[in-house]
């Protein structure tokens, strides 16, 4: 009697949303799941499909023999070891997306010998099996939550392994650094340093450098994508932000009053555009206060335009603009102006022309001419936004990263090196130890893609999958 290991063990889950759509696909993975589902499947002409070709489809039925009942009919996919995205046999089956037909198919299949699945177990197998490493694995996670076209895309890159071979390359430049440390030691005086051999040591440090903190400052940019980027309305009392922010969002969200003051904390809301998300934020307007909750809520404004990606500035063309205004544009101005849009609102009861407002705000950007009301101009302010946010874009280049482990071992990665750089040419402790260290620093970095990586780890990247992946 031969004893599986537990990824082995045959598994079954639902792998499509509960209730969207008219089918549903179960998925089965591990040793024994052709059998398992000729126990529960009746195929046209009495066929088995432990009898059929790899990689083909079958018309079939779920077939309880317990209450000699059809439970539905299905489509079988059956892929068999190895070509399969786990390694193993793998069979899909597609019912009718109803949770009383998968409750029971999958209760079928467990009676019969698989176990339910747990979360990202099947990613799993197809990492310990070799079909993906698990910088790899984890991008099927990003690609399934991506928010916006540009984080799918993104993560089709990393799963095709792009962030893979990059970690390739830092590792063959920290192995030839390792190579040219352990030199030194082995060909060159101990009790005399070596000054050009020093350098060419030093000028290898610095190119990993270089490609670590390249890589790193992608990092702030996949933060501002995959979480939608932030759009950010401010400005002083009664320009129209909060009819603006409606006429933005294209529903109402916040209160539109004459009163001045009416928002009096942040309101959010957001919105999907040509396959990005925006998430756009109305801000307590601008002025000196007495009121306490008002005064807080103008706080909470100057945090969010230092927080927003794209910061919309907007101006009242109807009314006149005080000093205490005046001030506080050009200092807005001044701070965030390579994410400012300047906004002139109200256009449909235009008093202050745009140059007036160049003019008297000495800036030589041209505002954009809306009127929240009519809905005039809001067209060309969200065009003047996508092309702020393809310049964001345009900072996201491969290599890249979108995940917080990633960032931290790179991180983790880069102070070691600076620790051993510091010991070899501040401290001048011997190369011997350097090259110790180095090793170790070579163990960190195959942890990224789980060349060396222990189980408690692998546990803990796996559980933040759904069940089904």
């Amino acid at each position: 009697m031969s004893f599986l290991t537990k990824d082995e063990e045959p598994i079954v889950a639902l792998c499509s949303p509960v209730g969207a759509g008219a089918l549903a696909i179960i998925r089965l993975s591990g040793n024994g799941v052709v059998e398992i589902v000729d126990k529960i499947s009746k195929l046209q002409n009495n066929k088995l499909l432990s009898n059929q070709k790899t990689h083909t489809i079958h018309f079939g039925k779920i077939f309880d023999h317990t209450s000699n009942s059809i439970i539905d009919d299905v489509l079988f996919f059956l892929m068999k070891a190895p070509k399969t995205f786990t390694g193993q046999d793998c069979i899909e089956i597609s019912c009718h997306n109803n949770p009383f037909i998968i409750k029971k198919i999958i209760e079928l299949c467990i009676s019969n010998g698989a176990r339910a699945a747990e979360n990202g177990e099947f990613s799993k197998r197809a990492f310990l099996n070799g079909k993906i490493d698990l910088i790899q694995a984890e991008s099927i996670n990003e690609l399934i939550a991506a928010q916006n076209e540009v984080v799918l895309k993104k993560s089709l890159e990393q799963l095709k392994g792009s962030l893979s071979s990059f970690i390739k390359e830092i590792e063959e430049e920290i192995t030839k650094l390792l190579a040219l440390v352990e030199a030194s030691f082995e060909f060159l005086d101990e009790e005399q340093r070596d000054v050009q051999f020093d350098q060419i040591i030093k000028n290898q440090f610095d190119l990993i450098f270089k490609k670590l903190e390249k890589i790193k400052e992608n990092y702030s940019h996949s933060l501002q994508i995959k979480e939608g980027l932030r759009i950010s309305l401010l400005g002083s009392v009664n320009v129209g932000k909060s009819t603006l922010f409606n006429a933005l969002i294209k529903k109402e969200r916040s209160i539109v009053t004459d009163v001045a003051g009416t928002t009096r904390d942040s309101v959010e809301a957001g919105v999907c555009k040509d396959g990005n998300f925006w998430t756009f934020i109305d801000t307590a307007g601008l002025r000196k206060t007495e009121n306490l909750i008002e005064q807080q809520g103008i706080e909470r404004s100057l945090q969010e335009a230092c927080s927003a990606d794209i910061l919309l500035l907007i101006i009242s063309a109807v009314d006149k603009l005080s000093q205490e205004q005046i001030e506080s544009y050009k200092e807005a101005l001044e701070k965030y102006r390579e994410k400012i849009i300047l906004v002139l609102n109200k256009i449909d009861l235009q008093q202050n022309s745009a140059k007036q407002i160049i003019s008297i705000l000495n800036v030589n950007i041209d505002p954009i001419k809306v009127s929240a009301i009519t809905n005039a101009g809001i067209k060309e302010l969200e065009n003047k936004i996508q092309e702020k946010i393809n310049i964001i874009f345009k900072q996201f280049n491969s290599p890249y990263l979108l995940n917080k482990r990633h960032f931290e071992t790179l991180t983790n990665i880069e102070n070691k090196l600076k620790e051993t750089f510091v010991n070899i040419f501040e401290k001048y402790e011997g190369y011997e130890i350097a090259a110790m260290n180095l090793k170790d620093i070579l163990e960190t970095l195959s942890q990224l893609t789980g060349k060396n990586i222990n189980e408690q780890t692998l546990d803990s990247v796996f559980k933040n999958f759904c069940i089904g992946k």
